[in-house]
């Protein structure tokens, strides 16, 4: 059983669930925009320096670090 974990910290080719958004209404409803809700399934394409590239359903998405680090994960 894997135990959470924030966007950022998973690693590129990795795969992961959302559990939960920690973040204010405003960027709460920018990501839930995006498809990033909790039981949302998201490929990490690209996890070097600067943003983030993640894959959710059939788009790619840029997420900032910062945002990233509001995602926990599974």
């Amino acid at each position: 059983m894997s135990s959470a974990k924030k966007l950022n910290t998973v690693a590129a080719g990795e795969t992961a669930f959302i559990i939960a958004v920690d973040a204010g209404r405003k960027a709460k409803d920018r990501l839930e925009s995006m498809g990033l809700i909790p039981g949302a399934e998201v490929d990490v394409l690209n996890n070097g320096g600067g943003p983030m590239i993640i894959s959710i359903g059939e788009g790619r998405i840029m997420v900032e670090r910062g945002i990233a680090d509001k995602v926990l994960v599974a």
